[in-house]
């Protein structure tokens, strides 16, 4: 987001900008595919983009006992081969859905919403086409439990707005997350949709009753001791030990099964993915390959 914002102010460059390539749909990805969207809608001449790419291009295998499997380079005894650089879809070779696919709909959806204390605005990037057949559904919950829902009629106009005023919240009775969720419906089946598709939706953490009263404690209070080299906390059954210098857990039993093989410690990586993997091969690596710049980091 930051390099193509720079591109938008270079002096005398007053053309639109359309990405060839932004978001590469492989394994788990496009965690930053909201942030592209948030500069495409702010400013004008970024015009979008292209996904990489919408299927995955595996053949359908099957092994001994007839369960078949996605196969890419190198299961056809094929050299040399691009790996698995050909499953890179927003959809499974057979079109079921990748997670990544949910956010793409999600960010490219056509109806954007705002909250403003109980007023929902809503914004239609349609150029063309009127609200139809829509209904606005919402519903506040506590903890995943609904305590509140209703639904409005869309009614709203190519690249226009709709204000939908929500009746008088209920306040929960106990502590809690509460949520108010809204979710454009579609009621009539269409060409391309059954009844009930939704089409867009949007979510907002609401203000917790301050005033709510704290459940009261159901234990014990924990007991403390100590040591030159630990702390030990004990509370029914179950102790944790900590140690003094390093502040590490050490130790955690439950009864007298110890449940730690090692000190737990602080861990600031993850497993890679493929796109930061790349081309990269035990026999072969590759030191521009995003995991070889942390190892040598």
């Amino acid at each position: 987001k930051w390099s193509i914002k720079k591109w938008l102010s270079l002096p005398g460059e007053m053309r639109p900008l359309i990405l060839c390539e932004y978001a590469h749909a492989m394994g788990n990805s496009l965690g930053g595919f909201a942030k592209y969207w948030q500069a495409f809608r702010q400013y004008p001449r970024l015009q979008g983009g292209f996904v990489w790419d919408w299927v995955d291009q595996s053949l359908i295998k099957y092994d001994e006992n007839g369960n078949p499997w996605s196969a890419y380079g190198g299961d056809f005894g094929d050299t040399p081969n691009d790996r698995q650089f050909c499953m890179n879809g927003l959809v499974f070779a057979d079109r079921t859905p990748h997670p990544a696919l949910t956010e793409a709909k999600h960010q490219q959806q056509y109806f954007q919403f705002r909250l403003s204390g109980r007023t929902i605005e809503v914004t239609s990037e349609y150029l063309f086409r009127h609200s139809d057949n829509e209904f606005l559904h919402w519903m506040v919950a506590l903890d995943g439990k609904p305590l509140a829902s209703g639904e409005v009629p869309l009614d709203v106009g190519p690249q226009g707005k709709q204000l939908i005023e929500l009746p008088e919240l209920p306040q929960p009775e106990s502590a809690g997350q509460l949520w108010l969720t809204v979710r454009v419906v579609q009621p009539n089946a269409t060409a391309w949709s059954e009844a009930g598709h939704i089409s867009a939706w949007q979510q907002w953490r609401l203000a917790e009753n301050l005033s709510v009263t704290l459940p009261s404690a159901s234990h014990a209070i924990p007991q403390l001791t100590t040591s030159e080299t630990d702390f030990c906390i004990e509370l029914g059954n179950k102790r944790w030990q900590f140690n003094r210098q390093s502040g590490f857990l050490s130790q955690m039993w439950i009864g007298d099964e110890k449940q730690l093989l090692t000190p737990l410690r602080d861990q600031f990586t993850r497993a890679p993915l493929d796109n930061d993997i790349g081309v990269s091969e035990a026999t072969r690596i590759d030191p521009n390959a995003w995991v070889e710049r942390w190892k040598a980091a």
